[in-house]
């Protein structure tokens, strides 16, 4: 089966102003991502799908193309879909979104992701990893539940699974899941989700996972290893990343992007 990789880039993030072209060792971010998403080697096609004319100029030179999608999407799994239904990638069967914030995404998670779709499993798949009970306390994190057979029954900021009595603490353990968030779908269950209407559940959380799981739509929930460090989100994160960078691999900023940081 043939994957296009769809790494979807919002120039307008609230909480870290122009995110994609802020300076990671040096480059726009998304140049960052976009180069360790082709050395993933997991698509046949990859591309970034932008609302912005200066993430496209940003992208150029890592081997990887950007297309220009509606400024008016509602998440990245809107733009995601715009990007896949375009004619040039109909022949793809399933697509893997990896968020532009993520140039630590682990060729494990999103590999694992894709295998949950990969032979009919699950019309949908994700990727979650084992972790310390601290992370129920943190509503930023997370969380998800799995079925037996690795559907999930729940994502949630809140503490789940919930720890009635001491008694059930070394078994709770076992079962405290961080959500990583990258997805593959089927064509037909992406164009599936982006029909969907938005859910109350989905509103309530701010987990847009809910609304087709929701609705009916499987996700299977692989387990992979867990990282060290996830996605940026806000001034703190972008500096512990710079922070994290391997130093060898930090040019100087270019002066076409510096005015971005």
């Amino acid at each position: 089966m043939s994957t296009l990789v769809v790494i979807p880039a919002r120039i307008g993030s609230t909480r870290l102003p122009g995110k994609p072209l802020r300076l990671l060792a040096g480059r726009p971010m998304i140049a960052r991502v976009a180069e360790r998403v082709a050395d993933l080697g997991l698509g046949d096609t990859v591309i970034v799908a932008t609302d912005d004319e200066r993430v496209v100029s940003a992208v150029e030179g890592t081997g990887v193309r950007a297309v220009v999608t509606s400024v008016g999407h509602a998440s990245g799994t809107d733009r995601v879909a715009e990007a896949a239904s375009r004619l040039e990638f109909a022949g793809h069967d399933i697509v893997l979104n990896i968020q532009g914030d993520e140039p630590f995404v682990s060729r494990d998670a999103a590999a694992t992701a894709l295998a949950m779709v990969e032979g009919g499993r699950f019309p949908v798949g994700t990727a979650a990893c084992r972790d310390s009970a601290a992370i129920l306390r943190d509503p930023a994190v997370v969380k998800v539940v799995r079925r037996d057979d690795g559907g999930a029954m729940y994502f949630s900021r809140a503490a789940i699974p919930f720890l009635r009595d001491d008694g059930g603490f070394a078994l709770r353990e076992l079962l405290v899941l961080r959500h990583i968030g990258v997805y593959a779908y089927t064509r037909e269950a992406l164009m599936k989700w982006v029909a969907l209407p938005q859910s109350a559940l989905e509103r309530v959380e701010q987990l847009e996972q809910l609304r087709p799981l929701g609705a009916g739509i499987p996700i299977g929930v692989g387990l992979a290893a867990g990282t060290p460090h996830g996605g940026i989100d806000t001034e703190d994160d972008l500096r512990r990343a710079n922070d994290a960078w391997p130093p060898d691999t930090a040019p100087a900023a270019s002066p076409s992007h510096a005015g971005h940081s």
